[in-house]
């Protein structure tokens, strides 16, 4: 009899490998990111949601930004050269916006695997 409940629970080792194994890339991500955030998919979009938001800030931090550049009096080469390092730190900040809006995308295709 110990033999075979032996057998029987390496059988069931197995059989739970095997199921470990078999989890699709979208399962594995939503376990760990249920692991992470929470375990509804509520708590998904409303991050996605918060996500979302973050990026439409940083949209209005560069309009901000933009429109205080285009107000300035300053004339000059030092101006030029701050113009310049201005705007690039503008294209930074739209680049994070884009990414912040494709993470809220792909939470929310997440939240809408199953």
């Amino acid at each position: 009899m110990g033999f075979l409940s032996a057998l029987e629970g390496i059988g069931k080792g197995i059989v739970h490998g095997v199921e470990d194994v078999v989890l699709v890339p979208s399962e594995v991500a939503h376990w760990a990111l249920g692991k992470m955030f929470g375990d509804s998919d509520a708590d998904l979009e409303k991050l996605a949601g918060e996500v979302e938001a973050m990026a439409k800030q940083v949209d209005r931090l560069n309009d901000d930004i933009r429109t205080a550049l285009g107000q300035l009096t300053w004339h000059g080469p030092a101006s030029d050269a701050f113009i310049a390092h201005a705007n690039e730190r503008l294209r930074e900040l739209a680049g994070l916006s884009e990414e912040l809006q494709g993470l809220a995308a792909a939470m929310r295709r997440l939240a809408h695997v199953y």
